[in-house]
């Protein structure tokens, strides 16, 4: 459970919120990521905000907290002191913080990173990469130092650990997302994330997303989602998950816009329950008073299908507010700003349960010693070299070998010719970088060609010219891409290139159920993603200097073939 405030914090937060109008204390509940009145999900805003921007809309709303979807940068650095000298009480400063996927920019150097700054958590191996490698201290070693980083840039407050169980292999929000499907594997890792992140009032950790998502194979950024598990499985599962974040005192918890159908004692499925955002039941009755959860709860972004088709936009914020949330993300900042003030004023909603929000948020706020400075002066330089270490281990722990048959890359040489093969699906979340890869095996003599979702016809011409070919599944599933491993019809041979050569890899740098689209190849090395570090393990693997050791953390789907 989470610990009580000292003297000293519970006195800033007592002066602090008696000191705030009710304007001052809406602000308190809103985190969006771009200071614009253009929609939230208007990513092109996010990239473009400036310093100015920033400090213009909180001459407008006095916001509580922004959200950050940017790697840590001395640039950012100076934009974040500014913001903060503009607001009378600190902005808390959060930001999805998922390893291996924690922005845009995956491999260092790439667009919007700086390359002067190594991100410790794009890095870093996937949350199941963690899971795979199942080292629990060095889980917390790694989330401690991005922790440090992150602070001392700062930030306050990240959007992890993904603590959902991944029970449907369909599922297209957790997968590599996840810990796995093992309960309590996932509470071993979830717990190494939250100290790690939260030990000495470091940072703030998120437990999402609630009640738990993994059982459905839709996405609620498209619609309401639902965990289908009796009330009696999911406390046998999810409900040991979240009772044991919320022991060891997770500071916040994500709400999803995730329907409990049996909790709600409704008998059908999600078109008849409301979306956990939007429900007192599950938020207060189940997670504030069943599982005693006191810290802040945060809704999931509010602009996802999930939320917006379940409720009217002058009502998302205020049906947000009633049901439990204490923070909306990514609200449309000006206009529910003023939908808030004008529920208070009509009565909808009281300035009692406003205030109230305010002080948890306050509470987070204190535990994170905000009120005695917004960063961390701490001297990262000899920091790098320790977490690109533990990363790395990490990594190297966490490659799996899905399916061990003969041809696949073992023992690359010096001076042989390698054709690479990148299968992926276009969008937003794909990895298909694999220069970190390209560039280790270069340096250890080995020619790389590379053919992206190249065509039958081009592929099939080009097969006999290397000495070894390398198909890499290059797919995260993410808002409904499950199926979309890679190219269409006049673009399969990929599929079947072990039957044109005679020595053929593959590797998936992401789903563990390829298998399930791909049952008839005959050998399949894991690596849960593409993040640099795990670039860096499979090039040890191909060139024989790593035995790859990562255990499974799902079962695979059950499919005759």
């Amino acid at each position: 459970m989470l610990g009580s405030l000292n003297s000293e914090q519970e006195l800033w937060v007592d002066k602090t919120l008696e000191s705030m109008d009710l304007a001052e204390c809406i602000g308190q509940l809103l985190m969006p990521h771009h200071p614009f009145e253009s929609l939230q999900s208007d990513f092109p805003s996010v990239a473009g905000a400036s310093t100015d921007d920033w400090k213009r809309l909180i001459g407008r709303v006095p916001l509580g907290g922004i959200c950050i979807r940017k790697p840590p940068s001395d640039d950012l650095k100076e934009m974040l002191k500014a913001i903060q000298a503009e607001s009378k009480i600190p902005v808390i400063v959060g930001s999805n913080i998922e390893p291996g996927s924690s922005g845009p920019a995956r491999i260092q150097g790439g667009e919007g990173n700086d390359p002067e700054v190594l991100d410790y958590a794009s890095h870093a191996p996937s949350m199941m990469g963690f899971a795979a490698a199942d080292d629990p201290d060095l889980t917390f070693a790694a989330c401690r130092m991005i922790a440090e980083q992150r602070r001392a840039h700062g930030f306050h407050w990240t959007f992890t650990p993904v603590v959902d169980i991944n029970l449907n292999f369909r599922n297209p929000i957790t997968n590599v997302r996840s810990l796995g499907d093992d309960t309590e594997k996932v509470i071993k890792h979830a717990e190494a994330f939250v100290r790690g992140f939260q030990e000495d009032g470091l940072m703030a950790a998120t437990a999402k997303h609630f009640p738990g998502d993994g059982t459905d194979e839709r996405d609620h950024h498209l619609l309401t989602t639902s965990n289908h598990l009796s009330v009696k499985d999911w406390r046998n599962s999810y409900g040991k998950v979240w009772k044991s974040v919320i022991d060891i005192g997770v500071n916040s918890v994500m709400i999803g816009h995730i329907a409990f159908p049996a909790y709600e004692r409704f008998i059908g499925n999600s078109d008849h329950t409301l979306p956990a955002t939007l429900s007192k039941r599950v938020q207060l009755n189940l997670l504030r008073e069943e599982l005693g959860f006191e810290g802040v709860i945060i809704s999931d972004a509010s602009p996802m299908a999930g939320l917006t088709s379940r409720v009217s936009n002058a009502d998302r914020a205020v049906e947000n507010i009633l049901a439990g949330v204490d923070v909306i993300l990514l609200p449309e900042t000006v206009q529910d700003y003023g939908f808030i003030e004008d529920a208070v004023r009509r009565g909808k909603l009281t300035e009692e349960r406003v205030r109230k929000s305010a002080r948890r948020i306050l509470e987070l706020k204190a535990r994170l010693s905000l009120y005695k400075g917004t960063f961390v002066d701490q001297d990262l330089s000899h920091m790098a070299a320790d977490a690109e270490a533990v990363n790395n281990a990490l990594a190297e722990k966490s490659i799996t070998v899905l399916r061990r048959g003969e041809h696949g890359l073992r023992d690359l040489k010096r001076g042989e010719k390698v054709l690479f093969v990148n299968v992926f699906s276009d969008g937003f979340f794909t990895n298909s970088n694999l220069d970190i890869l390209i560039g280790a095996l270069e340096a250890e003599g080995i020619s790389i060609d590379s053919l992206d979702n190249p065509t039958d016809s081009v592929l099939r011409d080009k097969l006999a010219h290397y000495d070894a070919v390398s198909v890499n599944i290059c797919h995260v599933p993410m808002s409904g891409s499950f199926d979309q491993i890679g190219a269409g019809f006049a673009q399969s041979l990929w599929r079947i290139a072990h039957m044109y050569h005679d020595r053929v890899s593959y590797t998936c740098f992401g789903t563990p159920y390829v298998l399930h689209d791909l049952p008839h190849v005959p050998n399949m090395l894991l690596a849960y993603g593409a993040s640099v570090s795990v670039q860096h393990a499979i090039a040890k693997v191909w060139t024989g200097k790593l035995e790859p050791v990562g255990v499974l953390p799902v079962q695979e789907s059950q499919v005759a073939y």
